[in-house]
């Protein structure tokens, strides 16, 4: 008996350091995930990379400047002397067709566009993350609370049944009973215990913080539920979802490469003109246009022709098997809200209640011998089981919403505060 409440004085010890803990807001930890993570750090980059490709690909190729020197025999000087003999130099622009140029930028912009997309679908994942650890970590911190209370009303009812024992009315199996309920308790709070500094530090990571630093303790978010429709959702979902939309420039950049691969078949150019020195002789002048012959048109714009056009009908399916993944996502995670909003409002409004009710019923009727001590256990299992499953479906809710966000790109309630407050 004294192992058991020494261990209870752990353990209320601990919860009671837990509640001198500060509380940490959801809001801060997404904005500074945004600032932090280094995910999106690196998915800033590469998306700063590929705007500054669209400048090169629409800028013409280097041109060339070359010396020659020619000198008629080895023996002497020539130059001046000799028409074939001078000093000169010359300069050669390559000039693609036109049109090219133009498409070429078109493709560096829509692959631009495309990996923008990829950075807002990183932000949303991480963001999502985020929001699921610390809704686990909320979940945690309640179970621990809900735990805790249901042992000390345990240890009240294990204190009557002492008090009946001590003066013959009650029964040692009942006294073995409520300590057995007891310890199930402590098993119960020692891996959730656990569970804290994991989750917490799965948050630290996410926002490049160290894992052991302080983090605080979860708010109730106060979001009672989802308010737009599956409709509205699946709306959303398919205009704003970074998942489409990158899918769907995908199509657009491949489309673009069709039309530069035929634009392939047409023949580049090149523009040189040169001087040369030739001493006392007059100097002579070169000008030069060259066109380039696409002798192997068979074998190579032909099948490239061919790749792009693959490539165009994969991404069209990409993007129809993207759409249908996105509906099924977010139908899942709508059904998955509602039903826990279902739960939860009927877990609130009257199982809850009417646990608590039969609580104090069987705890009166107890001390005057109307029930059995297994009937007072069973209610009282059955109050904070009710809790902790409201709280769990709580979590749930949230968590369909934070993936329902993910998926339409939108921010769909005020988290922290109340629906209607969203704008």
């Amino acid at each position: 008996m004294k192992t058991i409440r020494v261990t209870f004085l752990l353990l209320v010890v601990s919860v009671s350091l837990m509640a001198q803990e500060k509380p940490v807001r959801l809001e801060s930890l997404l904005d500074q995930a945004l600032e932090r993570n280094p995910k999106i750090k690196a998915m800033e980059g590469e998306v700063q990379a590929y705007s500054l490709k669209i400048p090169q690909e629409r800028t013409l190729p280097n041109p060339m400047l070359g010396f020659n020197l020619r000198n008629m025999g080895l023996s002497r000087w020539m130059i001046g002397e000799d028409i074939m003999s001078g000093l000169g130099f010359t300069f050669s622009q390559a000039i693609p067709f036109p049109g090219k140029l133009s498409l070429r930028g078109q493709v560096a912009a829509k692959a631009y566009e495309r990996k923008a997309e990829s950075l807002n679908a990183v932000k949303l994942s991480v963001l999502k993350e985020i929001k699921l650890a610390y809704f686990e970590l909320f979940y945690d911190y309640k179970a621990i609370d809900i735990l805790t209370r249901q042992r000390s009303l345990l240890e009240k009812a294990l204190s009557l049944t002492e008090a009946k024992y001590a003066v013959g009315k009650g029964v040692q199996s009942d006294i073995l009973k409520a300590q057995v309920e007891i310890s199930k308790i402590d098993e119960m709070i020692i891996p959730m215990k656990q569970m804290i500094p994991m989750l917490k530090a799965r948050i630290n990571t996410l926002l490049d913080f160290p894992p052991d630093q302080e983090l605080g303790i979860p708010e109730d978010q106060n979001v009672p539920g989802l308010e737009k429709s599956l409709q509205e959702l699946q709306k959303l979902a398919s205009e704003n979802s970074p998942m489409v939309r990158e899918a769907g420039f995908m199509i657009q950049e491949s489309s673009k490469m069709v039309e530069m691969s035929r634009k392939d078949f047409y023949p580049d150019f090149v523009v040189q003109g040169g001087y040369d020195f030739r001493g006392k002789l007059t100097p002579m002048y070169e000008i030069m246009v060259g066109v380039e012959i696409p002798l192997y048109f068979k074998t190579k714009q032909a099948n490239r022709l061919k790749e792009s056009q693959a490539m165009l009908e994969s991404s069209r399916s990409n993007f129809t098997s993207a759409s249908n993944e996105l509906s099924f996502m977010v139908t899942e995670s709508y059904i998955k809200a509602k039903a826990s909003e279902n739960l939860v409002s009927l877990y609130r409004e009257r199982i809850i209640p009417q646990a608590s009710l039969a609580v104090e019923s069987s705890l009166a009727n107890y001390q005057v011998d109307k029930i059995d001590f297994l009937s007072l256990l069973a209610d009282i299992t059955n109050l904070f089981s009710y809790e902790a499953v409201y709280y769990k479906e709580a979590s749930q809710i949230w968590s369909s919403i934070a993936e329902l966000e993910e998926f339409t790109g939108t921010k769909l309630v005020n988290w922290g505060g109340k629906n209607e407050e969203v704008r």
